[in-house]
């Protein structure tokens, strides 16, 4: 009876299989329209509470490769609206399949100019363009510089841009919302309206001059983005009583077995160069005395430099824990902490 009982499943198996395979074209068609409608609809703004404070990390990465990680660019959503600090390499990609509203971004501040920071802009400005209808440019401010950096992509971008209106016409890509448009800005307050307030903050990052951090506040939450920077007491300074420190990180002690990887390997450039950045990153454990001393709610790791597998990141954070003893993560492309009040956070992903 069982062995009946089996054969008679194998049967029913096999001719499943068989209707399956010979309706796979209309099967697949079916299950990349359910997908289609499900990421046309998506509205990752309404899981996100309009009275809390989100910081999104759209490149968590650094200039060495990664296939995990884009180039720099921290998002932080709040009251609906985007505000985009940095924009490296393949960050705006990363911003858009977490779900962000591209028509919600009120601009992009850089914390310096430095390529790695940057050269993601002329692709998101054009998805911007596109696919949020922009009837402007799209607002670009950092330090002075950034008006030859904003006007050399427009350039660059220009012929690509008659062929998109040719093809698609004015009323879908309109030239008014061609580009972006450059402000240099200095410290202290660069944003303020809508209950949100951007200052920005000098950092030492020599021999890259002025390099920058900045502070967002909003409705008694705020978060602190370090930018590229050495350490120096004036972090803490501008940190103090923040309720999230998002720091870069580099770690000395694997970026030394790459400089002596590279010598023996007779790359003596690329050792020189692996030797030199040490001087104006932040090691982990100096980001957590940073974090000790103007007394954050929870320090979030990004720029990581060098990228490893997930499995060995623990070795990244050195013993930054034996020096800050409230939470301390090494944050993902997607990843989103959202801020409900002191020492109040949840995070999740949005590429999961």
């Amino acid at each position: 009876m069982r062995k009946k009982w089996l054969l008679a499943t194998l049967g029913l198996a096999a001719v499943v299989g068989g209707v399956a395979y010979t309706q796979r074209d209309p099967i697949a068609m079916a299950l990349i329209t359910r997908a289609a409608d499900t990421a046309m609809t998506r509205n990752v703004m309404a899981d996100l509470p309009a009275d809390q404070l989100h910081v999104g990390f759209c490149g968590t990465g650094s200039p060495l490769p990664s296939r995990d990680r884009a180039a720099a660019c921290t998002v932080v959503i709040a009251g609906g609206r985007l505000f985009v600090f940095d924009m490296g390499e393949g960050s705006g990609e990363t911003l858009s399949l977490m779900g962000m509203p591209l028509d919600k971004v009120q601009g992009v501040w850089l914390t310096h100019l430095h390529s790695d920071h940057f050269e993601g802009l002329g692709p998101f400005t054009l998805q911007r363009w596109a696919g949020a209808s922009a009837k402007t440019p799209l607002t670009v401010s950092g330090p002075e510089g950034v008006t030859e950096i904003t006007q050399g992509l427009n350039a660059a971008y220009r012929i690509d841009s008659t062929y998109r209106i040719a093809h698609h016409g004015e009323s879908v890509v309109s030239p008014s919302g061609f580009g972006m448009a450059g402000t240099a800005i200095q410290p202290g307050t660069v944003y303020d309206a809508n209950n949100v307030r951007i200052t920005a903050f000098a950092v030492d990052h020599d021999p890259i001059k002025p390099a920058f951090g900045y502070r967002v506040a909003f409705k008694g939450k705020s978060v602190t983005i370090t930018g590229d920077t050495a350490f120096t007491p004036k972090l803490a300074a501008a940190a103090k009583g923040t309720d999230l420190l998002v720091s870069e990180m580099l770690s000395p002690r694997i970026v030394d077995i790459l400089a002596r990887s590279a010598q023996k390997a007779g790359m003596t450039n690329r050792a020189k160069i692996f030797k030199d950045i040490e001087n104006y990153h932040i090691s982990p454990e100096e980001a957590a005395d940073v974090a000790k001393s103007a007394g954050v709610g929870m320090l979030a790791f990004t720029h990581i430099v060098p990228s490893v597998p997930k499995a060995l990141q623990f070795v990244l954070l050195g013993k930054a824990a034996d020096r800050y003893d409230g939470p301390i993560a090494v944050m993902q492309d997607g990843d989103v902490i959202s801020i409900s009040g002191p020492h109040e956070f949840k995070t999740r992903n949005l590429l999961k």
